[in-house]
C-alpha cells in the first residue's frame, strides 16, 4: 500500500509541475509579443436599445464612455452590449483581434478605417472550431477577426456581445502565429487535464466495481461534473459534443453542468463524511441545497439563463460549508475527513482567485485564468488519496474486527466449557424435578380426560333425551288417534255384526219371514246403518293416515339414527334436514316456527349421516333458543333453513344456511363460540360443548362453517360441503 501512496504523491507533484511549466511557456510566448488586453483602449457605446442588428452608423453617432480596466466585466444580463475598440495606437497590419473568452453566446463585429466600415462579421457559438473559410474561429475556441493588411490612422472595431451568463471581455491583438501558439498551449494543458481526469475516473470506477462502495461511484460522478465544468467554461463542448450556443442545449450546457457538479459534490460529501451520523445538522442543510438546485433547474428550463447562472453561483457557495462539516466529522473520529478538508480548501482558494478575476479585482493573467483547473486537479488527486486511505482504514478495521472476533470466540469457548459443567448438574436436578412433575401432570391429564369424556357423554345423553322426547311425542299423536278410532270401529262393527247375524238367520221357508224382515228393517233403521257405514269408512281412512304418519316418523328416525361409524357414504342433505325437523317438531312447535327451504337441485354429499344429523339438531336447537331469548312474540320468532347447490368453475359444493332472528352475538362472543366449555346460557343449562362438537364434525367432513351475527339482528350459520 506504501507504493500506492508514493505513486499518488508522485502523480500530484507531476501534475502541478507540468501545469506550471505549461503556463510559464505560454506566458513567455505571449510576453514576447507584448500581450496586453485592450480594455483601457475601449469605450462602452451607450445605446437606447442595443441589439445584434444595430447599424454601424448608429454606433458611430452614439455617445461613448471610457473603460478604465484592462478586462472589462460586463453585467450578467441578457441584453446586448456594444464596445468600441480604438486600435489607432497599434501598428500591426495583418494581425488579428481576438475575444479571449468562450463564454460569449452571440458576437457581432464591425471593422472600420477612417470612419468607413470595412466589414461586418458574426460569430454565434464560441465553442465550435470553424473552418478557415469561416474566418472568425480559425482553429481556436476563441473568436478572432482580421485587421486590415495596410496601416490605418483611425482603425476601430465595434464589438457587440450577448451571453446567458457572467461575461468578461478580454480583447487583444496578436499575429496569427502567436494566437495559434497560445491556443496550442491551452489545448495541451487541457489535454493533460483530461488525461489526469480520465485516469482517476477509470481507477475509481475499478475500485467501485471491486469493493461496491457507493462513495467511489459518487466520486466518479463528482469528478465528471468538475472536469466538464472546467472544459465547458473554456468552450470545449464544441469539440467534445459538437454543440454551440446557437442550439437550445448549447446555450444551457454550462448551466446544466454547473447544477450537475453542485449536486454530485453535495452527495459525495454527504456520503464520504457520513454526515447523517457524524454531522446531522450539515446533512439537513446540504439536502436543502439539493432542493435549491432543483429550483434553479426549473428557472433555467423556463428560459431565465442569466438569472439561473447567478443562482447557480449563489447555491454553489454551499462548498464553503464543507470545511466546518469536515471539522465536525473529524471530531467524531473520521480521520479521512482531513483529506477532504485540505482538498476543498485548496479548491475554494482557486475558486476565490477565479471569482476575483471575474469581477475585476485580480488581473486577467494565466495564473488567474487557469486557477480553477489547477485547483480542481489538486482537489481530485487529494480526494483520490483520501479514498485510497479509506480502503486502508477499512482493512485495518476489518483486521481488528477479526482479531476481536477471535478473542471473543476463545473467551466464549472457555465460558461455555465452564457453563457446561454447571448446566449438567442443573439439568440433572431439573430432569428429576420434571420427571416428578410429569408423573403428577400425567395423573391430572388422565383425570381431565375422564372428566372430558364424561362431559361429552352427558352432551350426547342430553341430545338422546331430546331425541327420545321428540320421538315419543310425535309417535303418541298418531297412535292415540288409531287407538280411539279402533274403539269406535269396534262399536260400529258390533252393530253391523248384529245385523249380519239376523240376515244370516233368515230362511226361505220361515213362516215368519215377513215379520222377521220387518223387524230387521226396524233394527237397521234404529241402528242408522247408513251413518255407521260412513263412519266406518272415515275411521278406516283416519287409521290409514295415522299409520302413514307413524311410518314417516319411523323413516325419519331411521335416517336420523344411522350409525355409520367412521365410514362415509352418500346421503341427501335435504333428507337429513327433513328427518331432523321431524324429530324436533314437537319440541319447538310452541317456541318458534322452523321453515325449510330445500333446493330442488342435487344435494347428495359424501358424509357420515348420523353425525351430520347431530350437527343440524344442535344448530337448529340453538337457533330456536336464540329466538326465545329475544323476547319476541311467537308469531315473530322464525328459524329458516335453506339449502342450495353452488358451482364455482368446475368445483361444486352444497351449502346449508341456518338463520334465526334471535338475540345475535357481539364480536367477543363470536370469537369464543366454538371454544370447548364456552356457553352464554345460565349455569346448569348447558355444557358449552355443543358447538365445539359441531366444529369438530364439520372439520372431519372438510366442510367450512361461516358465522354472521349482529346483536339484536339474529345469527346465520353457513355450512359449505364439498359435493
Amino acid at each position: 500500500m506504501t507504493a500506492r501512496w508514493h505513486h499518488r504523491i508522485l502523480q500530484t507533484v507531476c501534475c502541478v509541475a507540468v501545469c506550471c511549466l505549461m503556463e510559464q511557456g505560454a506566458w513567455a510566448q505571449m510576453s514576447g509579443s507584448g500581450e496586453r488586453y485592450l480594455g483601457r483602449h475601449m469605450h462602452a457605446v451607450e445605446l437606447a436599445s442595443p441589439s445584434a442588428n444595430t447599424t454601424f452608423e448608429t454606433l458611430e453617432a452614439s455617445a461613448k464612455r471610457r473603460l478604465d480596466v484592462d478586462v472589462p466585466t460586463l453585467s450578467n444580463t441578457a441584453a446586448w452590449t456594444w464596445v468600441e475598440v480604438d486600435l489607432t495606437h497599434l501598428d500591426m497590419p495583418g494581425a488579428w483581434l481576438e475575444i479571449s473568452s468562450a463564454m460569449v453566446d452571440s458576437l457581432v463585429v464591425f471593422a472600420s478605417c477612417q470612419g468607413q466600415a470595412l466589414y461586418r462579421m458574426e460569430a454565434h457559438g464560441a465553442g465550435r472550431r470553424w473552418s478557415r473559410a469561416e474566418g472568425a474561429l480559425q482553429g481556436s475556441n476563441y473568436p478572432k477577426f482580421p485587421l486590415p493588411s495596410e496601416s490605418c490612422d483611425d482603425l476601430k472595431m465595434y464589438v457587440g456581445v450577448q451571453a446567458g451568463k457572467q461575461l468578461l471581455l478580454p480583447v487583444r491583438v496578436a499575429s496569427s502565429s502567436e494566437l495559434r501558439a497560445f491556443s496550442l498551449a491551452r489545448d495541451l494543458f487541457f489535454a493533460f487535464y483530461v488525461g489526469i481526469m480520465a485516469v482517476m475516473l477509470l481507477y475509481n470506477l475499478v475500485l467501485y466495481f471491486t469493493v461496491r462502495d457507493r462513495s467511489y461511484l459518487l466520486y466518479t460522478l463528482f469528478l465528471i461534473g468538475v472536469a466538464c465544468s472546467q472544459l465547458f467554461l473554456e468552450g470545449y463542448q464544441g469539440i467534445l459534443l459538437g454543440l454551440d450556443s446557437t442550439t437550445w442545449l448549447g446555450m444551457r450546457l454550462v448551466h446544466l453542468i454547473g447544477i450537475f457538479s453542485g449536486v454530485t459534490t453535495i452527495l459525495f460529501v454527504q456520503r464520504f463524511l457520513h454526515l447523517k451520523r457524524n454531522a446531522p445538522r450539515y446533512h439537513k442543510l446540504f439536502r436543502a441545497f439539493v432542493v435549491a438546485y432543483g429550483g434553479v433547474l426549473a428557472v433555467l428550463l423556463l428560459g431565465f439563463l442569466n438569472l439561473s447562472f447567478s443562482l447557480i453561483n449563489a447555491v454553489a457557495s454551499v462548498a464553503v460549508l464543507v470545511i466546518p462539516a469536515s471539522l465536525e466529522a473529524r471530531k467524531q473520529g473520521q480521520k479521512s475527513a482531513t483529506f477532504l478538508l485540505i482538498a476543498f480548501t485548496a479548491f475554494l482558494l482557486s475558486v476565490t482567485v477565479f471569482a476575483l478575476k471575474e469581477f475585476g479585482v485580480l488581473p486577467h493573467t494565466l495564473w488567474t485564468r487557469f486557477a480553477m483547473p489547477v485547483g480542481s486537479i489538486v482537489q481530485l488527486v487529494l480526494l483520490s488519496i483520501a479514498l485510497a486511505d479509506r480502503i486502508n482504514q477499512l482493512k485495518k478495521e476489518s483486521s481488528k474486527a477479526r482479531e476481536e472476533q477471535l478473542r471473543v470466540s476463545q473467551l466464549n469457548e472457555r465460558i461455555v466449557k465452564e457453563q457446561n459443567q454447571v448446566l449438567e448438574s442443573k439439568v440433572k436436578e431439573r430432569t428429576e424435578a420434571l420427571e416428578s412433575q410429569n408423573e403428577s401432570l400425567e395423573s391430572a391429564l388422565q383425570e381431565l380426560k375422564v372428566a372430558q369424556d364424561q362431559l361429552v357423554q352427558n352432551e350426547k345423553l342430553a341430545s338422546i333425551g331430546q331425541l327420545t322426547a321428540g320421538i315419543a311425542h310425535e309417535l303418541n299423536n298418531p297412535i292415540n288417534f288409531v287407538s280411539s278410532s279402533a274403539q269406535s270401529l269396534r262399536r260400529d262393527f258390533e252393530d253391523v255384526s248384529e245385523v249380519m247375524e239376523r240376515v244370516l238367520a233368515l230362511g226361505p221357508d220361515d213362516p215368519e219371514l215377513q215379520s222377521a224382515i220387518t223387524a230387521l228393517q226396524e233394527k237397521i233403521a234404529a241402528l242408522d246403518l247408513g251413518f255407521t257405514m260412513k263412519e266406518i269408512e272415515e275411521l278406516l281412512t283416519g287409521i290409514e293416515d295415522g299409520a302413514q304418519r307413524t311410518t314417516a316418523i319411523v323413516k325419519g328416525l331411521r335416517i336420523f339414527s344411522r350409525m355409520d361409524g367412521d365410514e362415509a357414504s352418500k346421503a341427501n342433505i335435504n333428507e337429513l334436514l327433513e328427518s331432523t325437523s321431524v324429530i324436533l317438531r314437537s319440541s319447538f312447535r310452541e317456541e318458534a316456527s322452523v321453515v325449510l327451504e330445500l333446493s330442488p337441485d342435487d344435494t347428495v354429499v359424501m358424509c357420515q349421516p348420523g353425525k351430520l344429523n347431530q350437527v343440524f339438531m344442535n344448530l337448529i336447537s340453538n337457533a330456536v333458543q336464540a329466538t326465545v331469548m329475544s323476547g319476541k312474540p311467537f308469531a315473530e320468532r322464525e328459524v329458516r333453513v335453506r339449502t342450495r347447490r353452488v358451482l364455482q368453475g368446475e368445483v361444486a359444493s352444497v351449502q346449508v344456511a341456518i338463520a334465526d332472528n334471535g338475540v345475535g352475538m357481539d364480536e367477543d362472543t363470536q370469537a369464543q363460540i366454538f371454544d370447548p366449555f364456552f356457553t352464554t346460557k345460565e349455569v346448569g343449562e348447558g355444557t358449552g360443548l355443543g358447538l365445539s362438537i359441531v366444529k369438530g364434525i364439520l372439520d372431519d367432513h372438510r366442510a367450512t362453517l361461516e358465522l354472521e351475527s349482529k346483536p339484536g339482528k339474529g345469527t346465520t350459520f353457513l355450512i359449505t360441503f364439498p359435493a
